[in-house]
């Protein structure tokens, strides 16, 4: 009984680990700002292959010595198998430059943190009313000129 979890439990782990890159992978190339690229993997295969060997038949002949019969040769082949790599290739997908996964969105990167704003683009803040400049560090003066 005890034997039997732990298969279970390890049968179960190894399925995780095996799709575990499908399940961390939460960003949709549908989504805005995603990007994807093809990367490459090796996956171990059993291929078969012809493998020769030599076939020894017997063939009547004039050699009396031998009752008339004569040993010949052949080359013949027979399915063996072999273990290989081959190399697969699936789409990768990944924030478009500019970007940085932040949970299941790809959310833009100011070089300098927007002080009283946000980022909303690459490089880009909206600064909260009452202040400017490239990061939002800027006060804008409130008084105006009266005639």
């Amino acid at each position: 009984m005890a034997m039997s979890s732990l298969c279970h439990s390890t049968l179960t782990l190894a399925l995780a680990l095996c799709f575990l890159p499908c399940i961390t992978s939460s960003l949709n190339l549908e989504d805005p700002n995603v990007c994807s690229h093809w990367e490459s993997y090796s996956v171990t295969v059993q291929e078969s292959y012809a493998h020769p060997f030599d076939q020894i038949y017997y063939t009547s002949c004039s050699d009396i010595l031998n009752w008339f019969k004569c040993t010949r040769h052949r080359v013949s082949y027979r399915a063996a198998y072999r273990r290989g790599t081959k190399t697969m290739y699936r789409r990768k997908s990944q924030c478009c430059p500019g970007f940085n996964e932040n949970g299941e969105i790809c959310a833009p990167h100011c070089a300098e943190s927007c002080v009283h704003g946000r980022c909303i683009a690459p490089n880009t803040c909206q600064c909260e009313p009452g202040w400017g400049g490239s990061n939002c560090s800027s006060g804008k003066s409130s008084s105006c000129c009266c005639l």
